[in-house]
């Protein structure tokens, strides 16, 4: 824990609590604050020490601030009632990340991953690629701990955070040493007003950053070049351009897996088994860019990288036996994450379903080139099913993934294909049958696992 000291003596209130909710009231708790909490679910419980009080009804008296667990509503699709009256008493509204910035921003940099896709296996990454250098980082954010749940890392050691749209649009001064933005597609409208507005919170990793701080911007997608380019001429941070679809000599690249800083080798990435596809390595020039301004040498980045080990819940390869091999990509909670998985193998027997997002499969439509059969489930199986019609392989429909994963399984062993992959690569969210992609993804490795043992 880390203990948020400079709120002594002031009272705060906290909204949610949940994973970020319980570590901000105990971390402000513990440096001394007053703190009042309060969630719409009477289940979730009131920590030690805090009064729980209903300020979304109430209104504020007093307060320094009100600190909002990110998955609650800040401007759309309305505003959480506490929000509007705490802007109506002028009472500041921020979120976890701030605070910790507040407390750390002089004992260490921060370092800031965004993007819609790949930001978890990029903070992974680059964690494990300090850490194999003998830099304790502490990881954290929208991966792994609560961010004021961390253990502190020695002074002069960095912060290295996955920031979800939600975090930064709760980060008020908060000011990233180091920050990249991989890439932009549609996600998470709803809470934005729109792509412009999912687009502006995004930037907002970018927005304080000055001279000697570090700007990297994905190209690879139709919104990284118009955006690297107005950083480039706005910014006061280097700004550098990052991708895998060609060779750069000023820039990060991994083009054909030849991983470059400014033009220099570094590594090929086609010899690390753990990161597959074009996507991971546009996650690891991220991830090398990240670390050389850290202070790392090639070496140390081509290493470090060397020796990942790979996330959980991201093209998990779990095993394999009989010529098939189980990958666990449950964190592909949309089509266009979906879409990179499918890219990356071949000879696939596709798990898809769940609670479907805005677009349902259009992101992959062209990307079903190595299917061999697609078994939706869930609540879209129907719309699901309904979208493949037509393509060139059978698409069969389930109640449950258990249900999917069983007749996938047989289907695969029953055409004997060398190397057949069954891939969970959902393309949508978990919430129909389970209460987070973590557990859905546990759920497949345990199916996987019982077949393997």
């Amino acid at each position: 824990m880390i203990p948020l000291t400079h709120l002594n003596g002031q009272k705060i209130a906290v909204l949610g609590l949940s994973r970020t909710g319980q570590a901000t009231a105990l971390a402000a708790l513990a440096g001394g604050a007053q703190v009042d909490v309060w969630d719409d679910n009477p289940d979730n419980p009131t920590p030690d020490g805090a009064q729980r009080v209903n300020f979304p009804e109430q209104g504020f008296d007093g307060h320094a601030a009100l600190v909002m667990s990110p998955g609650i509503p800040l401007t759309h699709p309305r505003p959480h009632n506490a929000v509007l009256l705490a802007r109506a008493a002028g009472v500041p509204v921020i979120g976890d990340i701030e605070l910790l910035w507040r407390e750390k921003r002089s004992e260490h940099p921060f370092i800031g991953i965004t993007g819609t896709n790949g930001k978890s296996t990029t903070t992974a990454l680059l964690g494990h690629v300090l850490h194999h250098a003998g830099i304790p980082a502490a990881i954290g954010g929208n991966i792994g701990d609560a961010v004021l749940a961390l253990d502190p890392p020695p002074v002069g050691a960095p912060f290295v955070l996955e920031v979800s749209s939600y975090q930064l649009d709760l980060c008020r001064s908060t000011e990233f040493a180091a920050a990249a933005l991989l890439n932009i597609t549609p996600d998470h409208l709803d809470r934005h007003g729109g792509l412009s507005g999912y687009i502006d919170a995004k930037l907002r990793i970018f927005a304080r950053q000055g001279i000697g701080n570090l700007a990297l911007v994905g190209m690879d997608d139709e919104h990284g070049k118009t955006i690297s380019a107005a950083l480039g001429h706005h910014s006061r941070a280097t700004v550098l351009p990052v991708t895998a679809a060609r060779p750069l000599e000023f820039g990060i690249s991994a083009y054909g897996g030849d991983l470059r800083l400014n033009g220099q080798h570094v590594l090929d990435l086609r010899r690390v088994p753990r990161l597959p596809g074009a996507h991971n390595r546009q996650n690891a020039a991220v991830a090398a860019g990240l670390a050389w301004h850290a202070g790392l040498s090639a070496d140390q980045i081509a290493a470090g990288i060397t020796s990942f080990p790979g996330l959980a819940h991201r093209q998990e390869l779990i095993g394999s036996k009989n010529g098939v091999s189980f990958v666990n990509d449950s964190k592909a909670t949309n089509a266009d994450a979906a879409a990179v998985a499918l890219r990356a193998y071949s000879n696939i027997f596709w798990l898809a379903g769940g609670q479907a997002k805005d677009g349902g499969l259009q992101a992959v439509m062209h990307d079903l080139s190595t299917v061999k059969g697609a078994f939706v489930y869930g609540q879209c199986a129907a719309d699901f099913q309904t979208q493949l019609a037509g393509k060139p392989f059978p698409t069969q429909s389930f109640a449950t993934l258990e249900q999917a994963f069983e007749a996938a399984l047989a289907t695969a062993e029953g055409e004997s294909i060398d190397s057949a992959t069954i891939l969970l690569a959902p393309a949508a969210a978990s919430w129909d049958q389970f209460t987070s992609f973590e557990v859905r993804g546990d759920a497949f490795r345990a199916l996987a696992d019982a077949y393997l043992n």
